[in-house]
């Protein structure tokens, strides 16, 4: 199939987010299965850009800027002559389908696109008003109400839609979305992100004791992702075993909680890595014993997903999503938002090794259907259908 994959966000130099790795991980997929594949997404730099990133893989890179005041990393794409660019785009590449991963400007032109030239589109799911609005000083209630109709005007003329959890799939629900929904997992390469063993070079890089036991966090260093609270709860755990704490990712509250943790008096054992490569995180995760996952706007949890398939019992915030692949007592433990209770559960999951040690079993065992390979799958399915349906 000629497949389009469009995005408002994909990795950037600045930024990066779930959505965006979930959509490059997805263009590259099935660009490997061996079908035309153009992706659609910001540029980390003001002017546009169309490149071959595979065989099978081209990647159009739109004009984007930042709107520090709306959020400091994320990138806005150039609207203006923006449906033309799009126009002339679909129209070179002449796709049998289109997806999009979000609804907004870049979604929208192409849904009014696709309608005009007959060509079947869908739609994923990774919205949520809290990951923009969490920098407005005012009025998010107002906006969040606001965001959710403008989506539900886009979404409504899709031919199918998609979210990665059952949780998504509610939330839509009860923000109005009646439209039929289709539940895809991210997914996760398990042959990529598995235990091995990691040199010693690493553990030195970041002065880690490898005789401590290590907890880590991955993702975005952003305020729905409460690594604040973490490192309180974790210098709460600390006054009675000593650990450390691992915080792999880039954000713009960096500096902030590394001075928390220097207020805490807990610096020695929270080591910030900034920015790694893929193969490094997956060597992190590999040193770590268990993943701590505070956030709390996850529609399904990629880096929960990775430390899973590492064997990590994961410690997850009762939000959203995280209840759906962290099953209390089972592969992790679920806390409520406050800095006691997850600090409670940094110390019990190292009282019985036992127990820990099955946790890390069932981690690696419930990971198993949500297999990469299983995710294109379903996504080449549902295209083929929709093309089907449409052709009818």
């Amino acid at each position: 199939m000629k497949i389009i994959i469009a995005s408002e966000t994909f990795p950037t130099k600045t930024h990066i987010d779930g959505c965006a790795v979930f959509t490059e991980r997805l263009a590259k997929g099935l660009a490997a299965r061996g079908h035309q594949v153009l992706a659609i997404g910001p540029n980390s730099e003001f002017k546009d850009s169309l490149d071959r990133e595979g065989p099978n893989l081209k990647v159009f890179r739109l004009k984007s800027f930042l709107v520090k005041p709306v959020h400091p990393r994320f990138r806005f794409i150039y609207n203006i002559d923006l449906f033309w660019k799009l126009k002339k785009v679909v129209k070179n590449f002449n796709p049998d389908i289109i997806h999009i991963q979000n609804h907004m400007a870049v979604g929208r032109i192409l849904v009014s696109l696709a309608k005009k030239m007959m060509i079947p589109i869908g739609g994923t799911n990774h919205f949520m008003p809290e990951n923009l609005i969490q920098w407005m000083p005012f009025g998010k209630e107002e906006t969040s109400k606001i965001m959710w109709l403008d989506f539900c005007r886009v979404f409504d003329k899709l031919d199918f839609v998609t979210t990665p959890t059952q949780a998504a799939a509610d939330l839509l629900r009860k923000i109005g979305f009646y439209n039929d929904i289709v539940i895809i997992s991210n997914g996760i390469d398990l042959k990529k992100f598995k235990k091995r063993p990691v040199k010693d070079l690493l553990w030195e890089k970041y002065d880690l004791d490898k005789k401590l036991r290590n907890f880590i966090f991955v993702g975005r260093i952003d305020k729905d992702k409460n690594v604040n609270l973490a490192i309180k709860s974790f210098s709460i755990a600390l006054k009675k075993s000593k650990m450390q704490f691992l915080v792999v990712g880039v954000g713009p509250k960096e500096n902030e909680y590394k001075n928390l943790a220097k207020k805490l008096g807990v610096s020695k054992y929270v080591k910030f890595t900034g920015k790694v490569s893929e193969e490094e995180l997956r060597a992190l995760y590999c040193m770590a014993d268990v993943c701590v996952a505070p956030g709390e706007a996850e529609l399904q949890g990629i880096a929960i997903m990775e430390a899973m398939a590492c064997g990590l019992p994961v410690i997850g915030l009762n939000a959203v999503a995280i209840p759906e692949l962290v099953k209390d007592g089972v592969n992790g433990y679920i806390f409520e938002k406050n800095a006691q209770d997850l600090g409670k559960k940094m110390l019990e999951i190292f009282r019985d090794k036992k127990k820990l040690n099955l946790m890390r079993r069932n981690s690696l065992r419930m990971i198993k259907r949500h297999e990469f390979s299983n995710t294109l799958k379903k996504f080449e399915e549902l295209y083929k259908k929709t093309i089907e349906e449409y052709k009818n």
